[in-house]
């Protein structure tokens, strides 16, 4: 059975904003989560400007569902607090993207590279 793509998803992994990753820097926090091995790994890395997050850039792999959720992920983090970000959860990605529920744990992985980019931002606060 092959899997439905909601009309979000299509669009974000025909064409994915923001994918790459920026180098290590002043003001440039990362977070990763999952295994390649186990067949999904995200990797944020953002830029910060004063307290909120100027722009996001992602890594993943796995499923087309996957590079959408961090295309999709990339665009809706821009602008955030830490405080903001730390209480980002999973299924706004889910309602947004209408992932199937057989594979909505990689939503979870995407809620712990936000937590680890969360906690990346904690350590750059003085």
């Amino acid at each position: 059975m092959e899997p439905e793509y909601s009309p979000t998803v299509v669009d974000h992994f025909e064409h994915p904003r923001n994918s790459g990753h920026f180098e290590a820097g002043e003001g440039v926090i990362k977070g990763t989560a999952g295994d390649i091995d186990q067949g999904t790994m995200f990797a944020l890395s953002a830029r910060i400007a004063g307290d909120r997050i100027e722009a996001v850039r992602f890594e993943a792999y796995g499923c087309p569902h996957c590079i959408a959720a961090g295309s999709w992920l990339s665009e809706r983090l821009v602008g955030l607090t830490r405080q903001e970000l730390r209480a980002w959860r999973w299924r706004d990605a889910d309602q947004a993207l209408r992932f199937p529920m057989e594979k909505r744990g990689r939503l979870l992985i995407l809620e712990d590279a936000v937590r680890a980019l969360s906690e990346a931002w904690g350590r750059l606060i003085p």
